[in-house]
């Protein structure tokens, strides 16, 4: 007999027979191999053989293009997962097969080997986002037993579940207490129980070491009997840590850490959680996991006060990130996603959005790297444009922002003018952030001159005001701290359009005209920047003569 099929005596062939009988067709009578193949699975023992692994995948692609071959019935598999918490043989091979079985149901609707699957559609298993994937992942790394079948779980478990293999999460957990430590102090500790856990936080202002001490304990557990330590603690402790209402740097720490470490065992869980216990008020019902894979933008609808918070931002994002991942958005909708969280950067009266601000655009500077090698999002993004005051912020904080370069000729060719200013000022801040010499390039052959044409729109042959050449006058002061020595085109261009205005001496007298008034801020603007742009010419020249 093979290893792991020591119970099946009573069948007429073994797991490598039954492999080779589904893949050369052959098939005996009546027989149900759906029933046979779940009669191994529930009598497996360990060490599991890899002949599982084989015949399951075997067996899921019969599914699809045999007659005779059905999948496992739902009722069949579901009874294994309604006490979960203790991980069986039988409850990670019927994992594997449900993992098998939804990457093929994916693979069939592309991949060429499915080209003669059966008309009758298949469809998903229902429960299958509530399978401990994350909880048997870390079973199955802990015991030998499972080695036959250890890569193509894991290997299923990455294709359905990227998230779960988030290198920033799991940088994270590296960089904690040794876990080993931390799980052995939790055992120690004793039983942890719901009903004491409650009632201190009830209290949980009087008692901050007890609230952190039991936060630690829950993010030791490693499996899904964490889930309702998790809703309590989150529930109760969220929104006061958000609100920065007594709570103590201890507490919120504290939840931080349980934050990301839970987010390692429970991530589905974890999102719905946390997202229900920000939930803002114009959001009806509660969050379930399918809305949030399915609209992971409304969790935008959640306390807008998360994305101003130093200590609660970052777990928040790397939510949202990897919901994000969960369900492959489009374009247009990361796009939005970057629209909204751009607006969350705008300062505020009391100004306490700085720390917000660098996770954000940390944030927004791995969704553009995590795309395709053209920057794509990013090209979309800056078309659609955001708010010019905004520039100066990402043009810092964004590392991956320069590669935006490659599109101002584009952008500044567009027919609107508000998007020719966008792209005179976004070019303006990079040169300053990178003074590259083909960067200047752009500048004098693109950005210029479409300065010139915004104050002569053709077939105009004399300056016209308006509120985009306010605006854009002012980008160039960062072109002359770049380059100094391009100063004098700068100052040449300035010239050419104050002789295209009336001088402001023609409007004594007059100054309430709203026309009047834009001519005499254009006149302003134009001094001002010109002052500017000639100090940093002659502090040019005095540099090299001092040489």
């Amino acid at each position: 007999m093979k290893e792991g099929t020591q119970n099946y005596s009573k069948k007429s062939f073994n797991l490598e027979s039954f492999h080779q009988l589904l893949r050369g067709r052959i098939f005996y009578g009546d027989m149900d191999y759906g029933a046979w193949l779940m009669d191994c699975i529930i009598h497996a023992t360990l060490p599991i053989s890899p002949m599982f692994s084989i015949a399951i995948k075997e067996f899921v692609m019969s599914v699809f293009v045999v007659d005779r071959v059905r999948k496992i019935p739902e009722e069949s598999l579901l009874p294994y997962f309604e006490e979960p918490s203790n991980i069986s043989p039988a409850q990670v091979l019927i994992a594997l097969y449900v993992l098998t079985y939804h990457d093929a149901l994916i693979a069939s609707k592309t991949d060429p080997k499915f080209s003669n699957s059966r008309d009758i559609p298949q469809e998903e298993y229902s429960f299958a986002d509530s399978i401990p994937i994350r909880s048997m992942l870390n079973h199955i790394e802990s015991d030998t037993g499972y080695r036959g079948i250890y890569r193509d779980f894991v290997a299923m478990a990455a294709n359905m579940y990227p998230e779960f293999f988030d290198v920033t999460g799991l940088l994270l957990q590296e960089s904690k207490e040794d876990l080993a430590v931390v799980r052995r102090a939790a055992c120690s500790a004793g039983y942890l129980s719901y009903e004491k856990c409650s009632m201190i936080l009830a209290q949980w202002q009087s008692y901050p070491d007890q609230i952190s001490s039991l936060l630690s304990r829950i993010s030791a557990m490693e499996t899904v009997d964490v889930v309702p330590f998790a809703e309590l603690f989150f529930s109760v402790l969220l929104m006061p840590c958000l609100e920065e209402k007594n709570g103590s740097d201890m507490i919120i720490e504290s939840l931080v850490s349980a934050w990301e470490s839970l987010d390692r065992v429970i991530p589905h869980e974890l999102w719905v959680i946390v997202a229900n216990a920000l939930r803002g008020p114009q959001l009806e019902g509660k969050y379930t996991f399918d809305m949030i894979v399915r609209d992971p933008l409304s969790l935008f609808k959640c306390d807008s006060r998360l994305y101003r918070s130093e200590k609660l931002i970052g777990p928040w994002l790397h939510t949202q990130f990897n919901a994000r991942n969960v369900m492959a958005l489009i374009n247009a909708q990361d796009t939005a996603m970057i629209q909204t969280l751009l607006e969350y950067c705008k300062p505020t009266e009391q100004d306490k959005a700085r720390p917000g601000q660098r996770y954000i655009c940390q944030f927004i500077h791995s969704l553009f790297i995590d795309g395709d090698s053209t920057m794509l999002i990013a090209k979309i993004l800056h078309f659609q444009t955001y708010s010019i005051e905004l520039i100066p912020l990402v043009a810092d904080l964004i590392p991956s922002l320069f590669a935006v370069m490659n599109f101002i000729p584009e952008l500044l060719r567009q027919p609107q003018p508000d998007k020719q200013v966008f792209g005179i000022l976004l070019a303006c801040h990079l040169c300053e952030k990178y003074p590259l010499e083909q960067y200047l390039v752009v500048v004098e052959k693109y950005v210029l001159p479409r300065l010139l044409k915004i104050a002569f729109p053709p077939p105009s042959t004399v300056c016209v005001p308006s509120e985009f050449l306010v605006q854009a006058i002012p980008g160039f002061v960062h072109i002359a701290r770049a380059f100094p020595h391009f100063g004098p085109h700068i100052i040449q261009a300035f010239d050419e359009i104050g002789k295209g205005l009336p001088a402001p001496e023609e409007f004594i007298g007059q100054e309430g005209n709203s026309k009047i008034i834009l001519v005499l801020r254009l006149h302003q603007v134009l001094n001002e920047s010109r002052e500017f742009v000639q100090s940093k010419i002659d502090a040019s020249v005095n540099d090299d003569s001092n040489l």
